[in-house]
């Protein structure tokens, strides 16, 4: 009896401190045209809103249609809110040409000028075999008038089982919300007075 216990004891060992891998989110490249930041307007990119349960520094899955583990030894290597931001940001800098995306910051006034709000209810693996990705998002214009409020959500197949499969699905489900937010943002009208590209 002892013997089984002292087995399964051993078996049930945590994992040692050099098994811990840390994942980035695939960036978008960085764009060597700096003339284009004073020909285009400015699009205030937001920091991304997520969902507590999101925020750790462990990836998530969702184990069923009610329990989500966040992983112990599979870790972002910087904070996901900041790499999700930084991502949407760069992403809509090459898939749209009206409007010069930048992230909020110090130097940037914030009033009379458009914003991108992105928030965040899913972003994990699943037991389906997908990656999710919802919330909705939120574009206001020059004097904050509301321009579009649109819900997300994107599966996404693992192409194969583990952490490293699901933050490449996760960053193609960011590609489709880039997308779909690049093709609206073309289409829109942000400042007062300016002329609509259609």
């Amino acid at each position: 009896m002892w013997l089984t216990g002292l087995l399964l004891a051993g078996c049930s060992s945590q994992p040692e401190e050099s098994d811990i891998t840390t994942y980035l989110l695939p960036q978008a490249p960085e764009q060597s045209a700096p003339a284009l930041v004073t020909q285009q307007p400015i699009l205030v990119v937001l920091p991304v809103e997520m969902a507590l349960h999101l925020t750790g520094t462990g990836l998530v899955y969702q184990t069923s249609s009610t329990a989500v583990v966040q992983a112990q030894q599979n870790l972002w290597a910087e904070d996901i809110v900041r790499q999700l931001t930084r991502r949407i940001n760069g992403d809509l800098r090459l898939k749209q040409s009206r409007y010069w995306p930048t992230e909020l910051s110090a130097a940037i006034k914030t009033t009379n000028v458009p914003k991108l709000q992105v928030r965040v209810n899913a972003f994990n693996g699943h037991f389906s075999g997908s990656a999710y990705f919802s919330g909705e998002w939120i574009l206001t214009g020059q004097t904050g008038d509301l321009k579009t409020v649109q819900p997300f959500n994107f599966q996404v197949p693992l192409k194969e089982p583990g952490y490293s499969a699901q933050v490449d699905a996760l960053s193609e489900a960011v590609n489709r919300l880039t997308t779909q937010v690049a093709q609206r943002v073309s289409a829109v009208t942000l400042y007062s007075g300016e002329r609509s590209s259609l």
